[in-house]
């Protein structure tokens, strides 16, 4: 579990830095040629609005389903939502962006839930810190990660950089779901009959 927190952690910080800091710019170049510069940042802030609703709709979710399961969810859509965008533009480009920050800040909170839930109450506060400051590492990474990439191949670069990062978080906690589900299917196996 931990390995695998730590792809996931530098994995989703570098996914979730890039596509926040790339945001307002990507809406600007790629929404549209009579966009304002006001009508820019409306649109990134509702898209930025999307993300925040999600967070409090997987903080519900996660109530009725396993959390392990709506990470692997989560993540999917986190790897799909970067790959509509870099083939979208006009309106589509909204609709793909708004998907991938609702999938990218929904899985800080299930992400977190899931260390809560998953990790050993010993560990749980150095898994935590590892996780932060792996996110916190990939945030400088992504400044300079936008300004190599867009300098080379424009967004098209930048949000295939922000799938391929989505992808190696996606295989990640594919990984993590599978050892939970082991580890509870084994746990409820071992359980006495009542």
């Amino acid at each position: 579990m931990f390995t695998c927190y730590i792809v996931i952690s530098l994995a989703g910080g570098l996914t979730f830095n890039t596509a926040t800091i790339a945001l307002p710019k990507l809406i600007n170049e790629r929404g549209g040629h009579d966009l304002t510069l006001v009508l820019v940042g409306w649109l990134a802030t509702g898209i930025f609005l999307c993300g925040a609703l999600a967070q409090l709709a997987v903080g519900r979710l996660v109530e009725r389903f396993p959390p392990h399961l709506m990470f692997a969810a989560v993540a999917t859509l986190q790897f799909i939502g970067p790959v509509w965008s870099s083939y979208a533009t006009g309106s589509a480009l909204v609709g793909a962006l708004a998907l991938s920050f609702a999938a990218i800040y929904a899985q800080v909170t299930v992400g977190d839930i899931v260390i809560s839930r998953y990790i050993a109450d010993a560990w749980r506060g150095r898994v935590f810190a590892v996780r932060y400051f792996l996110t916190f590492i990939a945030s400088g990474a992504a400044v300079e990660l936008i300004a190599q990439l867009y300098g080379r191949g424009g967004f098209d670069l930048v949000l295939a950089a922000v799938a391929g990062t989505g992808l190696v978080m996606l295989l990640g906690v594919y990984v993590m779901a599978v050892v939970v589900h082991g580890a509870e299917a084994a746990h409820r196996a071992a359980q006495p009959a009542e």
